[in-house]
């Protein structure tokens, strides 16, 4: 993998609950010059070199489900949404729909086909969690289907953030996320991430997808993704 210089453009696909947060203020500290897509779909573009930041999708459900708990029961959110009346509106419903749960695991284990709380109601999940909806395929799919494997300059897993960011940058982060785990740290139970690993068939189709094309790109894909183990080292 070849280091980006600060002078080098680049477009960062920031995925929501990837560390995206960390990776922009450190990279803006040190003047990179670089194209943020958070929340907006990335635009293929011929010329354009794209960093992606990745992490297991079940992991980042997790991390969705509690930080938007946190932010909610503590009224955290920006005051612009609290005076939006369409914002407060959606806020209160997904407060609501969070409180129906003791944790993210409650949710998990309930996610069952046939059941009384069934499958359905992921469709209520996706839309009502923030950042939940806007996955890997939301801001992927189109992209790969267009990216030629010299535009993929480089991926930054989550799961090994400080490593990754060194490596395509040349300094580790002041604030280093550098803790690879394999998805069996998020407080699931074992019936918990199957369900949801499930449900995210498609988001992990997608990142063997971008594995794929990091191959064929000489990119280092530090972690790869498996529904059942989540976060898996690459192998050297």
């Amino acid at each position: 993998m070849t280091r980006l210089a600060p002078e080098e453009p680049f477009d960062l696909v920031h995925v929501g609950k990837c560390g995206g947060s960390s990776v922009v203020e450190e990279l803006r500290g040190r003047g990179f010059q670089f194209e943020h897509f958070h929340m907006r779909r990335p635009l293929p573009a011929a010329g354009h070199r794209y960093v992606v930041l990745v992490r297991d999708p079940v992991a980042r459900f997790v991390s969705a489900f509690n930080w938007r708990r946190h932010l909610l029961e503590n009224d955290l959110l920006p005051a612009a949404r609290k005076e939006d009346p369409i914002a407060r509106l959606r806020h209160r419903c997904e407060a609501e729909f969070l409180r129906l749960f003791a944790d993210a695991d409650d949710f998990a284990t309930r996610l069952v086909r046939g059941g009384r709380f069934d499958v359905s109601a992921m469709g209520t999940m996706m839309t009502l969690i923030g950042h939940v909806p806007q996955g890997f395929v939301w801001y992927l799919g189109g992209l790969l289907d267009q990216l030629e494997p010299g535009q993929l300059a480089g991926v930054i897993a989550t799961e090994r953030l400080g490593d990754d960011f060194e490596r395509l940058f040349g300094f580790r982060p002041t604030a280093e996320r550098n803790r690879l785990q394999a998805s069996r740290g998020t407080g699931l139970s074992a019936a918990g991430r199957a369900n949801l690993a499930r449900e995210f068939a498609e988001e992990y189709c997608i990142l063997e997808r971008l594995a794929e094309l990091a191959e064929r790109a000489g990119v280092m894909m530090s972690v790869r993704y498996d529904p059942a183990a989540g976060a898996v080292p690459h192998p050297a």
